[in-house]
């Protein structure tokens, strides 16, 4: 990869990886955001999940693009980030949802927060449209000793600032840290909530510092969802069953976060509105924490689990990240 001449020739490279399955319009407009940034990018890596390879059909907006269609990936968008990582070549390496579009000074702010090198990754701004999302009454982004997990990533801030995690959307890192780790841990399946959150805890645990950046900033316009709808009763199963192994492996299933967060899931049933909703909301959280529990015992231990991934897989996403 060429070196940035001038002033910004120190400033660390960009390789965006895109992940998609089925959604070419949302695709095209997010590609069409990347090639208006005021600060281009180096690369972008599309990883495609669709039945039909559309390589030909893709206006790439004159963006450096490598198109990577891998249908085996359909339903697995974290194993479609790992195969995003076979390809890349920047210092940083950043991930958008297909449903996006980014801020006109969005690389630049990447580029400026991971001018530190102590930053291993960044979370960036994330807008969704909801009237008062700029303001956040908690700490952004925080692992509390419940086991609950803070939000606020669309807050309004004048300055970067530490974070525990951040949202799959828009999220970066630096290509020497993912080496580390051995890439994402796949095995979050369904609507692979709590991947986003796996990866950032793992930085955190390996010694890196998380910020997020107001300025790297992007729209969040969703859209449908392939199979099911957002929010639905599939993704609060998956939701619970992801967050109990997200727990066992960051602080072990025999600690007390994944005892208090359970026991705070059970006493939020009687917040639901009527019978039948608190119902419903017994059995989905009965079924998703027993879900979790037992996915738990196969995938975590009794106390945490080693950050760095191993296995073939993990060797082959380090040795191509550190070619």
């Amino acid at each position: 990869m060429e070196a940035r001449d001038g002033a910004d020739a120190a400033a660390p490279t960009l390789s965006v990886c895109v992940v998609t399955y089925e959604r070419a319009a949302f695709l095209d407009r997010c590609l069409a955001g990347l090639a208006a940034l005021e600060d281009p990018v180096e690369e972008v890596v599309v990883v495609d999940a669709s039945a039909v390879d559309r390589r030909g059909e893709v206006d790439a907006h004159g963006l450096p693009l490598r198109f990577v269609w891998a249908p085996y990936l359909a339903g697995w968008m974290t194993r479609s980030r790992n195969e995003a990582l076979r390809w890349v070549s920047g210092d940083v390496v950043a991930f958008l949802d297909d449903d996006v579009v980014v801020g006109s000074a969005w690389s630049r702010a990447l580029r400026e927060a991971f001018g530190d090198a102590s930053v291993a990754a960044v979370a960036g701004r994330t807008r969704n449209g909801i009237a008062g999302e700029e303001h956040y009454d908690q700490p952004v982004g925080r692992y509390l000793p419940t086991g609950r997990l803070t939000e606020g990533f669309a807050v309004s801030a004048a300055e970067p600032f530490e974070v525990d995690h951040g949202i799959g959307a828009n999220m970066s890192f630096r290509r020497s840290v993912l080496a580390d780790l051995g890439g994402f841990r796949d095995d979050y399946p369904g609507t692979a909530l709590r991947e986003d959150t796996d990866v950032f805890l793992r930085v955190r645990r390996v010694g890196g510092r998380v910020l997020f950046a107001p300025d790297a900033v992007v729209d969040h316009l969703p859209a449908p969802h392939v199979k099911g709808a957002r929010f639905d009763t599939r993704y609060k199963l998956y939701g619970r069953r992801n967050h109990v192994v997200l727990l066992a492996r960051h602080r072990g299933l025999g600690s007390a976060d994944v005892r208090r967060w359970v026991a705070a899931e059970v006493r939020g049933v009687g917040d639901a509105a009527g019978l039948r909703a608190r119902t419903l909301r017994l059995g989905v959280t009965v079924v998703g924490v027993a879900w979790g529990l037992g996915a738990a015992v196969r995938q975590a231990s009794w106390g945490p689990a080693e950050p760095r991934r191993t296995g073939s897989q993990a060797q082959e996403i380090r040795a191509r990240l550190s070619r």
